[in-house]
């Protein structure tokens, strides 16, 4: 333990390892039954993870794969991230070979071609888990070219096994998990693995406690709720205004007013505009019953002057303005 960590801590300059690890899953081959490491192995999670040295790191599967797609290269596994310590260590050969990679939602696979060295340590459980080296951007954080793969006996990040031969059982586990942490079945293991940082960190300023944040959202909604009630409330206010003015002045038999603050309430603005245009139909001190003969109001199947100009500002069809009246 103490040697492998003194060899990653003395890694070329930008070179990162060991911030994430993926156990390798044996799986019983379809003939013979013996046991055989998985064709495709995970290499990184998706999106933010921190290290358990408190790191944080950042993994853009798509990126990483069309770096490695225009690299047009193999990239080797091999034990501990040997072959990278060659002045101390000597040249090491490959134990496998990652000859394709693909991003999928829970982060970077790679297709392996697996020699004999890595395969008889992985059946003797000498190593149980894969760990990429990769460089990093200038901001210290963001992957942005994996460079090799290492089995490795102690991840600095455990993260789930994905590549097993009882897949449906770990991805009702992975579920499961998800939803004690809070997070949508859709998230990745890396949203996992960072959820589960933060609640062991136990950072107040990155966790809320459940019922602290079901109070604000219930909250929230009653003061949204509130607002938007005062502004109804101010919106019928102003139509009624809008046409009881309109009445006084004439401009509208009182017969007519319902018909008139309906039309405000859908369009203030269309029937503020109409009502500006129309004539002064009834002057000042007109009787009351004379008024409710509404002489705002067209003969059956045809609009007066006032209406058609209602209908014009409103962008209503004459048609459909009839149609209205009559209902």
């Amino acid at each position: 333990m103490h040697k492998r960590l003194a060899l990653c801590s003395s890694l070329p300059a930008g070179l990162i390892a060991g911030v994430a690890a993926f156990e390798v899953v044996m799986a019983a081959a379809q003939v013979g039954g013996e046991l055989q490491p998985p064709e495709w192995v995970q290499l990184t999670p998706r999106g933010d993870v921190i290290a358990r040295d408190g790191r944080p790191f950042r993994f853009d599967p798509e990126r990483l794969a069309a770096a490695f797609s225009q690299g047009g290269l193999k990239l080797p596994i091999d034990f501990e991230h040997e072959s990278e310590f060659t002045i101390t260590l000597g040249a090491k050969p490959a134990r496998a070979w990652i000859v394709e990679v693909e991003a999928r939602p829970q982060g970077l696979f790679g297709r392996v071609d697996w020699l004999p060295d890595a395969v008889a340590a992985l059946k003797a459980k000498a190593y149980r888990y894969i760990s990429p080296t990769f460089y990093r951007d200038d901001d210290e954080v963001t992957a942005r070219l994996i460079k090799a793969a290492a089995l490795v006996s102690a991840p600095a990040l455990g993260m789930p096994a994905l590549a097993s031969a009882t897949h449906h059982n770990g991805a009702t586990m992975l579920k499961d998990l998800l939803i004690a942490l809070g997070l949508p079945e859709t998230a990745s293991a890396g949203d996992a693995v960072s959820a589960i940082a933060l609640l062991k960190a136990g950072d107040p300023a990155k966790f809320v406690p459940k019922a602290q944040h079901d109070a604000t959202v219930t909250a929230l909604a009653t003061a949204e709720k509130t607002i938007q009630d005062a502004a109804d409330a101010a919106h019928v206010a102003r139509c009624g205004t809008l046409v009881d003015d309109a009445v006084k002045g004439g401009k509208i038999a009182p017969a007519a007013k319902d018909q008139y603050l309906a039309l405000a309430k859908s369009n203030f603005d269309g029937t503020k505009a109409a009502i500006d245009a129309m004539p002064v139909v009834l002057k000042a001190g007109t009787d009351v019953a004379v008024a409710q003969a509404d002489p705002d109001k067209g003969a059956a199947g045809t609009l007066s002057e006032a209406e058609r100009a209602m209908a014009k500002a409103t962008g209503v069809s004459e048609e459909a303005f009839l149609a209205a009246r009559a209902a």
